[in-house]
């Protein structure tokens, strides 16, 4: 789902809910069908909780937690588990899930877009998807919009399919044939520019689903020109329908965060997605009080920093640019390694990130820290950071002033998996050089970054080589009238996950063994 909530909303945002806090754990392998017996007593618990959230996404109605939710994952997550549902339970579900133009059983049905059983349903279609849309009551778009939405659509359509995704899946035949459907309908109510989810009893294959989509009736409810606002949204809705196509069970922040990016891949010009940064690791808790902003928070950790963190994916793609049809190929193989159709597939999104990094020569590790030292200094590491203002990511260590008196400092930091923290030395008059000395705690996970912050206002980064013990040492820059910082990164990149579907905000919903390792930094300067 694409979610605009108005700015008036951000200080409310205090945590989005998504999906992974409905415990409802997204497999990467194949879903059992709806022929399935009882489920357990958890099983069945964990569906209602996705019920319950499901309708509250559908009407804008804020969380238990007074929060806005997103309808995409959290319908997701109703489709994967409704099968444990009965009688009532699992009525509502099915109205929940059901299309715009499928009568109500229920004069209280709750769901976003409703056409009404007299309604005058317009359709124009191409070889591969169908628009519906009416142009009478609260749902009506005009015949001249609908026409920019089809042609959106078989742009973004096409673009896919040449740069080597694949394409949504077949439906069942409900509105006539099997092409993909899409629905005009008036979404902004609810604090949502569009969404997609699936009707079906269970997977086509493995954890591929098929998918439907529905985007605003007219997009004027925002800053952006209304055929602005519907192009990135048709670049990001129709992105998850692809993701369905292999695995629509996997980790919600890799969903969101990778459609996300491809909003600047389509449409590079329009640049809303830059508003998203501030609630991702490049963000600052403070900029919106908005407190898992910045980079404490773990990049696989599902909340409204899924969206935000779509600039790890900008990090990654400027820096393997290799792009098929102007899309980044590194995009499609992550999504290409978590494919469920073509057997059981067990990686979840960190793995398949570590997997498609090591075919092209390199590490999360070596990337992931690279990409947190980058956020200390965007504007020499973005190709669109000065012009687009993206944020600075926050220090997070006490800075250091060393001095002829005192010219050695230490600091340490507890890191969670893929989190990092920054610190910065302040040079003094005399001094010359700075010796970096590390202690990463013996992971092979964590990795220390050194950018020297030059009077001149450029910077020069160098990684820290270490032991097998995590122990290393690095000798940079430090004289005053040359330098004016020296900032140290520390990064724990570690993608090991344990007890996976339990229900957590992170990867495969289960923890990591390697939260809370302690990393420790030695300043001292030299000649």
């Amino acid at each position: 789902m694409r979610l605009r909530p108005p700015v008036a909303l951000l200080a409310s945002l205090l945590t989005v809910t998504l999906g992974t806090t409905l415990a409802v754990a997204p497999s990467a392998g194949a879903a059992d069908g709806p022929g399935r017996p009882d489920r357990t007593p958890a099983e069945v618990k964990a569906a209602k909780k996705a019920l319950a959230a499901a309708e509250a996404a559908a009407t804008g109605e804020p969380s238990p937690a007074g929060v806005v939710r997103d309808q995409t994952l959290a319908m997701r997550d109703l489709m994967v588990a409704k099968d444990a549902l009965r009688g009532d339970d699992r009525a509502a579900a099915e109205r929940l899930l059901a299309r715009p133009t499928t009568p109500p059983d229920n004069p209280d049905d709750p769901r976003d877009i409703y056409y009404g059983e007299d309604a005058d349903l317009q359709t124009q279609c191409s070889e591969t998807f169908c628009l519906h849309w009416v142009e009478e009551g609260p749902n009506a778009a005009t015949p001249e919009f609908a026409a920019t939405a089809f042609d959106t659509i078989g742009h973004v359509a096409a673009v896919y399919a040449a740069a080597g995704f694949r394409a949504p899946l077949p439906d069942e035949g409900q509105e006539g044939d099997t092409r993909t459907d899409f629905y005009l309908g008036d979404l902004d109510t609810y604090f949502a520019f569009g969404f997609c989810r699936s009707d079906a009893d269970g997977p086509v294959d493995g954890s591929a689903w098929y998918a439907y989509c529905g985007f605003d009736n007219d997009y004027v409810n925002t800053y952006l020109a209304p055929a602005e606002a519907l192009a990135i949204t048709v670049a990001h809705e129709y992105f998850h329908a692809v993701q369905f196509a292999y695995d629509a069970e996997d980790d919600g922040w890799l969903m969101e965060s990778t459609a996300t990016a491809m909003e600047d891949v389509f449409y590079d010009d329009v640049n809303d997605n830059r508003f998203f940064l501030d609630f991702g690791q490049m963000g600052d808790p403070a900029t919106y009080e908005y407190p898992l902003a910045g980079p404490s928070t773990p990049l696989d950790y599902l909340d409204f920093t899924a969206y935000g963190n779509w600039g790890f994916w900008r990090y990654l793609t400027e820096q393997h640019d290799d792009a098929t049809a102007g899309v980044p190929n590194l995009l499609r193989e992550v999504w290409e390694a978590l494919d469920t159709t073509q057997g059981p597939n067990p990686l979840h999104s960190l793995q398949a990130i570590d997997e498609v990094l090591a075919a092209r020569g390199t590490s999360t590790p070596e990337q992931y820290v690279a990409f947190a030292d980058a956020n200390q200094h965007p504007g020499d590491a973005y190709e669109e950071a000065l012009e687009q203002g993206y944020p600075t990511a926050p220090n997070t260590l006490e800075s250091v002033q060393l001095t002829r008196t005192v010219p050695v400092a230490t600091r340490s930091a507890s890191l969670d998996h893929l989190t990092s923290a920054t610190g910065e030395v302040l040079p003094f008059p005399g001094s010359r050089g700075l010796a970096v000395r590390v202690d990463l705690g013996g992971s092979d996970a964590v990795r220390a970054a050194v950018t020297v912050h030059l009077a001149d206002g450029s910077t020069s980064t160098s990684y820290v080589p270490v032991n097998p013990q995590g122990k290393g040492d690095v000798v940079v820059p430090f004289a005053a009238d040359a330098v004016s910082s020296v900032e140290v990164t520390l990064a724990n990149a570690s993608t090991r996950m344990t007890g996976c579907g339990g229900g957590t905000p992170y990867a495969c919903g289960g923890t990591s063994p390697d939260d809370g390792l302690v990393a420790e930094v030695r300043f001292q300067a030299v000649g």
